[in-house]
């Protein structure tokens, strides 16, 4: 079985986030047929809470290190490890650097994952997942001890992988209720705040729902302060938060992971800035139009009210802003990274055969830009002729195949084509974005040739590949075709050709 360990903390003073978040992909990793190990400090009794009736094995630390790069952390994290060593690591903690890195994977022989999103360190993964900022490649630059593959951006925002059938909020005129989420712990007490805001700066009558932990330092205030509202209900954690973002016409919270909950709920939403790696995520989404950002400006309490009045008065304003923010998000990056992980690792992929909902799918893909470069005709693929010539493919069996190759959970990873011209068969195929460049065209290719063997009959496989595609002539050649060249009206190409009785 794949084992992926997970190290990552939570504490009041941390908050939850880092641990919540690796535990949607630890479900995620599950789906793909996987076994996640986690790797925690009890830093207090927070951790211990939210691992208290999750069904993965937990390796707690001793000590209350996990700071200063790497050292006894990796020390002891490679020890607990050792008897059964992973094939990844992921490790989402801001006091883990390089030093950590390197060690780990020296001492255990796997791959590292880091999950990050301040890039003030030097980091040394063999992948990286920056959720928060599409750009991250750019933000890196200086900081990146090796090459590596990059997730970047909401399409990776790892959220429980329930969000992606989750019920979507449904658009009211009026702000029937409203609900309060600031993190695990709330630290700051900016639950507190939020309310406050609500009911003496904006005067709001209607009911409002805050989800707090009773280990936030301010819990006791907060459930005062409540005491002093009729229709105000505190709720110590919820174990689904989908509904609870659902069910409220305003949602107010922290600019943290949640922030890509609300965005998938499409819940109109203001939110805060608790943390400092929160303001890679606030100002663009306030930009994007997909949220309020209340700034502490003049007051934060004032701030909210102020957003918040401004929502209430202005329905369709509020409609945007909903609608906006569920463009952005899916609620499938967890299943994404986790399909990333498990097909890296050597999960074998899943073939299908294409179905007419697959069109928008193919369209994108064959759009990207790295496809179109290596394509003999570089053209965007316009919507109007693709759809055409997809229906016509789709209605051919005969002379084209197209397969989709899944991941274990289900996720695409790319499609193979098979065109039979002129007494052979021959093969396009692309790899999508997220598995690209970690070696995985020979299993995507192979496991579409097996599907598609006995209906080739005795025709050959061809494969044609430009002068200066080199990666997909090394998987041409790795899976045993023979090579030459040719010129026809496409220009110089190379051919990659497989004989029936080859195969």
């Amino acid at each position: 079985m794949l084992r992926v360990a997970i190290r990552a903390d939570a504490s009041v003073l941390l908050g939850t986030g880092h641990l919540r978040r690796c535990l949607s992909l630890a479900r995620a990793l599950a789906a793909c047929g996987a076994e996640p190990v986690f790797l925690s400090r009890a830093l207090d009794d927070v951790a211990g809470a939210v691992m208290g009736d999750q069904p993965f094995t937990v390796h707690w630390l001793q000590g209350g290190g996990g700071g200063g790069g790497g050292g006894a952390d990796a020390a002891q994290c490679a020890r607990a490890l050792s008897d059964t060593p992973p094939a990844w690591t992921v490790v989402d903690h801001y006091g883990l650097d390089q030093r950590w890195h390197d060690e780990v994977r020296e001492q255990l022989g796997c791959r590292i994952a880091v999950i990050d999103d301040l890039a003030d360190r030097p980091l040394a993964p063999d992948l990286l997942i920056d959720h928060n900022d599409p750009q991250a490649a750019q933000k890196y630059a200086g900081r990146l001890a090796r090459q590596c593959k990059i997730l970047a951006g909401p399409e990776f925002a790892l959220l429980d992988p329930v969000y992606a059938s989750a019920e979507r909020y449904g658009f009211n005129l009026q702000v029937r209720s409203i609900g309060i989420f600031m993190g695990g712990t709330d630290p700051r007490g900016h639950c507190l705040i939020a309310l406050r805001a609500c009911r003496e700066g904006l005067g709001f009558g209607g009911p409002i729902e805050i989800v707090c932990s009773r280990s936030s330092l301010s819990y006791q205030a907060l459930a005062e302060e409540c005491a002093k509202w009729p229709g105000t209900r505190l709720v110590d954690g919820l174990a689904a938060l989908a509904e609870f973002f659902a069910r409220h016409d305003l949602q107010i919270g922290a600019g943290g992971g949640a922030t890509w909950e609300r965005c998938c709920i499409g819940v109109p939403s203001i939110a805060c800035l608790t943390a400092p790696n929160q303001l890679a995520t606030l100002p663009r989404l306030a930009q994007l139009g997909a949220l309020v950002w209340a700034r502490e400006e003049g007051g934060l309490q004032a701030s909210i009210a102020a957003g918040a009045e401004d929502l209430l008065r202005d329905p369709q304003g509020r409609r945007r802003l909903g609608e906006t923010a569920s463009r952005l998000v899916d609620g499938k990056g967890a299943l994404r990274v986790a399909a990333v992980l498990a097909c890296a690792a050597g999960a074998e992929f899943t073939p299908r055969e294409a179905a007419a909902g697959d069109e928008n799918l193919l369209l994108e893909w064959a759009n990207d830009p790295v496809v179109r470069a290596n394509a003999f005709n570089p053209d965007p693929v316009l919507a109007q002729g693709h759809a055409e010539w997809f229906k016509a493919r789709l209605a051919d069996p005969v002379r084209c195949r197209i397969f989709i190759l899944e991941a274990p959970n289900g996720i695409p990873a790319g499609q193979v084509r098979f065109e039979h011209r002129q007494e052979a068969w021959e093969i396009g195929y692309s790899v999508a974005p997220a598995f690209r460049a970690i070696g995985l065209g020979v299993g995507l290719l192979r496991a579409a040739l097996s599907a598609f063997a006995g209906r080739a009959g005795e025709c050959a496989l061809v494969g044609r590949v430009k002068l200066d595609n080199d990666t997909s002539a090394k998987v041409f050649r790795r899976l045993g075709f023979a090579e030459s060249t040719a010129q026809d009206e496409r220009g110089p190409h190379r051919v990659f050709s497989l004989a029936r009785a080859q195969r």
